[in-house]
């Protein structure tokens, strides 16, 4: 402990600030427990702390550290933090687009390469000390999640893991979980956010605080927002008016003194019409001085830009006028390098007001003083929800920057068809809580019996934190079902007729089950004996005899009636408690169905993961990737290309019909299987016949397309869909972009925006680049044309790191 706490003392000495009471915890356990360390604090609140301390531990013993993030932008975010603060030499990046001194003794990657490096690499690993796993509440995100448990369930034992994590519910069901896989795993939860939070309602474009100072409901605001859907209701023509105005929200931020403030807005087009209206009405939240700030940061900014078409979007897709009046926008849709450029305005204080969509609540560093939340629904794919607690504190913890605002804001807009309570109810309910999103793929499948026998690989499905939830609600069902036994055991015990025992009733429901599906079977049979009757009308003559429906039913009726007359004799009909007799085992009956479905969805998810492997195992088979649950050449060429269409990929590749393409044609082909279509999910009737650039893709597309079909039929036959459909949308984009036409000539996909289009292009980018490595290990023919084709597909805007 005395070595411990003298570390902590060496390693606070080099920070700006002293350690605050939570940081100095899990600094203490990382050092004395046996698997790491899982922290569960709020945004902003310093968690990255414990990280440091664990790559200043390592360098000192000359030891490494692994630093994984979900996203390559958080990823590239903390290289450029890491690299400021430990020097260019002493850190590295891995991400699907770049590869930078990954010898490094600390290296940033994304989870995903990680994961990869287990598989494929595992002796890379032997002189890392450390993995941080940040932002582990994205084990509740499909399809990442399933990745943190492939991390914590087979990364080397010797390596400590640093968990860190936004404030959940469930963090020690986690951390059991972990431990159950790791030997140990300690725990600290902070829930004290680092800037005092106030929450306020907006109601006709004025603010009213949410909460009183002792944190009960304020019954003022309560009061004005059921009087406010009172009005709405009785002018119910003019119910769906929004109360508040996006220009008068914005001037009361600026007369609270709200400002810089994030404005969340929950679709691309609600950003940009937000944008469109403050420059329609000339609003100015920008001093001179900050104008000449902006102009000379985008100034430098544009400068550091190599490739002069991505300038020249740039120029023609952003309101310069906007950004130096203190407004942005901010979403997925957008350029890459815009974005960038709004998040240095807006951590430098330059933007005051951006509106965006939730995706800046992922991971970014991008504190504002103020959070407006424009409306309490969102669309989650299906159908219009309310936010939940978690999704609303996702939102919140940008509210509020550390070291500069004593207190952040909270802005949610009444909405008439919103109830005030519902606000309530979720703003006051209970922390995020966890679920896992595990799911085995074609990849794990075959990765795992690269190394494993079928056995073990199912045996580590039990190992999942999927199982584990599942264990533990089974355990939960079990105690249930106990209690159901018992009461049942009690209800025959005090069976109190010494004439009429269970057995007669229990006699009396079987013969009742069998004539009332006589009877239903009767009403279906005569039916049929009817239209043979007219059937037989119908030919010359009239035949005798009775056809094959009225035999039955003479059958049926004949065992009904036997039924009908041992029902009468039976002892519990002709007891005057016959009414009573049959509530009695009714209550029986239903609580041997729950007692026997129970037992079933209990005995189902104990082995649910490894029924799946074993379903997936059996395409593989069937498709030659597997043969005696090893894979085969073709499967272990297939085990290195990961994501969801592995399989096509390997497929088409192995099949030799991407030979004869050149660079070009072949990432138009298999942009296909790398990228999703935007519109995908939603009623859309494609416009004509498809157009391709040249016949051998439109040929190769429709191969890609008929294998598509066929392993979708495999996986229907046993209903375990897992294959994304092929894309169409980027065919064209790929296509140009990499025969090097300028990105400001490359007309994009119709519903789609640039940011949608480079984000495919890096999808396709990462694909190339694995299957390069994939065909050379397998040493096929098809390796000259793949490395052309990344070198084709490189741009700037692919390989830049800020």
């Amino acid at each position: 402990m005395k070595l411990t706490e003298n570390l902590a003392d060496v390693f606070e000495a080099t920070l700006p600030f002293k350690l605050d009471p939570f940081q100095r915890e899990s600094i203490e356990k990382l050092d004395t427990g046996l698997g790491g360390v899982l922290v569960s604090a709020p945004t902003s609140s310093g968690k990255t702390v414990v990280a440091e301390y664990a790559i200043f531990r390592a360098l000192r013993d000359g030891q490494k550290v692994i630093y994984t993030t979900p996203l390559k932008a958080l990823s590239n975010q903390k290289y450029h933090d890491f690299r400021r603060e430990y020097g260019e030499r002493t850190v590295g990046l891995v991400t699907g687009e770049n590869t930078i001194n990954d010898d490094a003794p600390v290296v940033v990657m994304t989870t995903e390469i990680l994961r990869n490096l287990i598989y494929e690499d595992p002796a890379r690993l032997d002189l890392v000390r450390y993995v941080v796993l940040d932002e582990v509440h994205y084990i509740d995100d499909f399809p990442r999640g399933s990745v943190w448990e492939e991390i914590v369930i087979q990364a080397p034992r010797g390596i400590k893991l640093v968990g860190l994590s936004a404030t959940i519910g469930n963090y020690k069901e986690i951390a059991e979980w972990m431990a159950e896989n790791r030997g140990g795993m300690e725990t600290v939860f902070h829930d004290k956010r680092p800037v005092e939070l106030k929450m306020w309602l907006a109601i006709n474009n004025r603010f009213l605080p949410l909460f009183k100072a002792d944190g009960g409901i304020d019954q003022g605001t309560w009061s004005k927002g059921v009087q406010e859907e009172e009005t709405s209701y009785r002018g119910d023509r003019y119910r769906k008016l929004p109360s508040n105005d996006l220009l008068h929200v914005i001037d009361e931020l600026k007369r609270g003194d709200m400002l810089p403030a994030i404005y969340f807005i929950f679709s691309r087009r609600g950003c940009r019409e937000a944008l469109q209206r403050c420059s329609f009405h000339e609003l100015d939240l920008t001093t001179a001085q900050e104008k000449e700030e902006i102009d000379r940061v985008a100034a430098e900014r544009l400068a550091g830009l190599t490739d002069r078409d991505e300038e020249s979007l740039f120029r023609r897709m952003v309101d310069a006028r906007l950004l130096r009046r203190g407004m942005a926008e901010h979403h997925a849709g957008l350029l890459p390098y815009h974005k960038e450029m709004v998040e240095e305005l807006f951590q430098r204080g330059l933007i005051k007001a951006v509106f965006a969509t939730e995706t800046l609540a992922l991971g970014i560093n991008m504190p504002a003083r103020a959070v407006v939340v424009s409306s309490f629904t969102k669309f989650d794919g299906v159908n219009f929800t309310h936010l939940t607690t978690g999704e609303l504190t996702q939102l919140m913890g940008r509210a509020g920057r550390r070291g500069i605002d004593v207190i952040g804001h909270g802005v949610i807009l009444k909405e008439s068809d919103v109830e005030v309570g519902t606000i309530y109810e979720v703003a006051m309910g209970p922390t995020l809580v966890v679920e896992s999103k595990f799911l085995p793929s074609y990849n794990m499948a075959l990765n795992l019996l690269r190394v494993y026998t079928q056995a073990e690989a199912e045996a580590l499905m039990q190992r999942s934190f999927g199982q584990f939830q599942k264990r533990l609600v089974a355990d939960q069902t079990k105690e249930r079902l106990a209690n159901v036994s018992e009461r049942l055991e009690d209800i025959r015990r005090m069976w109190d007729d010494a004439e009429v025992s269970l057995d007669d009733v229990a006699q009396y429901f079987r013969l009742e089950e069998r004539r009332r599906s006589i009877r239903i079977e009767l009403r279906r049979l005569r039916r049929d004996a009817g239209a043979e009757r007219r059937s037989r009308r119908g030919h010359r003559g009239r035949t005798r005899g009775m056809g094959g429906a009225e035999r039955v039913v003479q059958r049926l009726e004949v065992e009904a009636k036997g039924l009908l007359d041992r029902q009468r004799k039976l002892k519990v009909v002709r007891s005057p408690r016959f009414g009573e007799y049959l509530q009695r085992y009714g209550e029986i009956r239903t609580l041997q169905k729950e007692l026997e479905l129970g037992e079933r969805d209990v005995s189902g998810h104990m082995d649910e993961y490894a029924r799946k492997l074993r379903r997936l195992c059996k395409i593989l088979t069937e498709a030659g990737f597997l043969a005696n649950n090893r894979p085969t050449d073709k499967g272990l060429f297939a085990s290195r290309v990961y994501g969801e269409n592995t399989i096509l990929v390997a497929e088409a590749v192995w099949a030799g019909w991407l030979e004869g393409l050149t660079p070009q044609e072949l990432c138009a082909v298999l942009v296909m299987l790398a990228a999703e279509d935007r519109e995908r999910g939603r009623d859309r009737r494609p416009q004509g016949a498809r157009r391709y650039p040249t016949h051998a893709v439109a040929q190769s597309a429709r191969l890609v397309r008929s294998l598509y079909f066929r392993f979708a039929d495999m996986e229907k036959d046993l209903d375990e869909p897992n294959l994304r459909q092929p894309s169409h949308d980027y065919i064209d984009f790929a296509y140009r972009w990499s025969g090097a036409e300028p990105l400001d000539q490359i007309p994009l996909p119709a519903n789609v925006d640039i940011g949608d289009a480079i984000k495919a292009m890096k999808n396709l980018y990462s694909l190339l680049r694995q299957l390069e490595w994939a065909i050379r290990q397998a040493k096929l023919p098809l390796e000259p044309v793949v490395t052309q084709a990344v070198a084709q597909m490189e741009r700037d805007v692919i390989k830049r790191t800020y």
